[in-house]
């Protein structure tokens, strides 16, 4: 059973004294003081669960008693005793951090209810911390997932490039993990603490484009009441990252290359220019190279942006990882739905892997969420996967296959053992199986053929 350790502080003898009688007598062990220096000279030697602190002290004021053990001892809950007339002193203790508080005279049972209160509070607050930093060794630091030389690859680069100022091209098709791979960049990096801005080209309007990405000032134009500042100036010794930069309107890349080239810009309607100290990293699904040839992407802004591209493979080209990446997501989605980690029959698990998944990573991991959440008495089967998953299954085929696989395997054990019983002597280990010397000789031939 857990040593539970209550201090005392009161400068009433009496109370005191009847106090560490109550609480003894409950199991706890309880040490007493009448002062604040002396309660604040025993919680720097030892740890104490609770501290009863009178608010009015001989030497000070019991609140002020409250900060400093605080400060000593974080993890010491705190009940304050107070007068009727000093309610206002035990609302300001809350404040400061005592867990309730007492009024004199209260009953034994009184006192009993809010120690009890405070360790079912602190047992539930240790549970869930347990729990947070439990899902937290679980997830880690966000990473790639998988053991292929591919994702081994973008792994070491991910390494080398968080430390290099450069702009970064993060190319591959949606659900690849592009900005995943962006946020592993920046964490990394020396501008880690700093701003981290995000701008999705697609999602903002050609008209509001300009603004969101400079600012503007006050009177810029209709509707512009006060001055804004964009997201460049806002990543100012941070990263900008420019996710699907392929939509990026044709209007404004000059003025991106302006910025890439120069590190200043004039916000919308303004004659100050700003100079922010940035670094870049952008992302595509697109072919760049297809764009530039068709005229919607200069050439010019292209060849400044891949200074250091990163190629993303789709997950059908690294099927390898898909066991890594299933294994993830359920202890994930089961961490989250706080559900036991499913079983996944074998015919679920030859469909998960055989599927080409055309929306990738980020497909399979809305597939397993569903599983997860559809399936009963935590097993995954191929019911609870989507349709198409289904059809690249063939169920009866698969059962069929396997059955015979696992008779024909079986066999091919049975009659060597009984052959090496009986040292190579095939008729009296055709007698011992049961069946004739010519269908044992078809059978040795059969397995000599594979």
């Amino acid at each position: 059973m857990e040593t539970i350790k209550i201090l005392i502080v009161d400068d009433e003898i009496l109370l005191r004294k009847a106090l560490e009688g109550v609480l003894s007598s409950q199991g706890y062990v309880v040490k007493s003081c009448e002062r604040g220096d002396k309660a604040l000279d025993l919680v720097q030697k030892e740890f104490f669960d609770l501290a009863l602190i009178d608010v009015r002290l001989p030497d000070g004021n019991g609140l002020d008693l409250l900060k400093e053990i605080k400060k000593i001892s974080p993890e010491t809950g705190v009940i304050m005793i107070t007068a009727y007339a000093e309610i206002k002193s035990a609302v300001q203790a809350i404040k400061d951090g005592a867990f309730d508080y007492l009024s004199k005279p209260f009953q034994e049972e009184e006192l009993l209810i809010a120690i009890e209160k405070f360790l079912k509070y602190r047992s539930l607050e240790k549970e869930l911390k347990t729990l947070k930093t439990s899902l937290s060794n679980f997830l880690g630091e966000r990473a790639l997932i998988g053991e292929s030389k591919a994702i081994k690859e973008i792994t070491q680069k991910i390494e080398i490039l968080s430390q290099v100022d450069v702009p970064i091209l993060i190319y591959g098709e949606s659900g690849t993990g592009k900005e995943l791979i962006a946020d592993l960049i920046q964490k990394k990096s020396p501008r880690k603490d700093k701003p981290y801005i995000k701008i999705n080209c697609t999602a903002i309007p050609e008209n509001l484009f300009e603004a969101e990405l400079f600012g503007f000032e006050k009177g810029a134009f209709t509707g512009a009441t006060e001055s804004k500042k964009g997201k460049l100036e806002l990543a100012n010794g941070g990263t900008l990252l420019l996710d699907e930069i392929g939509d990026l309107p044709l209007s404004l890349q000059p003025k991106l290359l302006r910025v890439l080239e120069t590190n200043t810009f004039y916000p919308l309607g303004s004659k100050r220019e700003v100079r922010v100290d940035v670094r870049y990293i952008f992302c595509t699904g697109k072919d760049l190279k297809k764009l530039v040839e068709e005229g919607k992407f200069r050439d010019d802004l292209y060849y400044r942006i891949n200074v250091v591209p990163l190629k993303i493979p789709p997950l059908r080209e690294r099927k390898e990882d898909l066991p890594h990446l299933i294994n993830y997501f359920l202890n994930y989605f089961s961490q989250k739905y706080q559900k036991d980690i499913p079983k996944i029959t074998s015919e679920a698990y030859t469909a998960l892997l055989s599927y080409d998944y055309p929306g990738n990573v980020r497909e399979l991991k809305h597939i397993l969420e569903r599983a997860i959440l559809l399936c009963q008495d935590s097993k995954i089967t191929l019911r609870d996967l989507p349709e198409e998953l289904q059809g690249k299954f063939p169920y009866d085929s698969f059962i069929s296959q396997n059955i015979q696989k696992c008779k024909e395997l079986l066999e091919r054990e049975v009659i060597l053992k009984t052959l090496e019983e009986c040292k190579g002597k095939k008729t009296e280990a055709a007698k011992r199986l049961g069946i004739s010397r010519k269908t044992l000789w078809q059978k040795l031939k059969k397995f000599e053929s594979r």
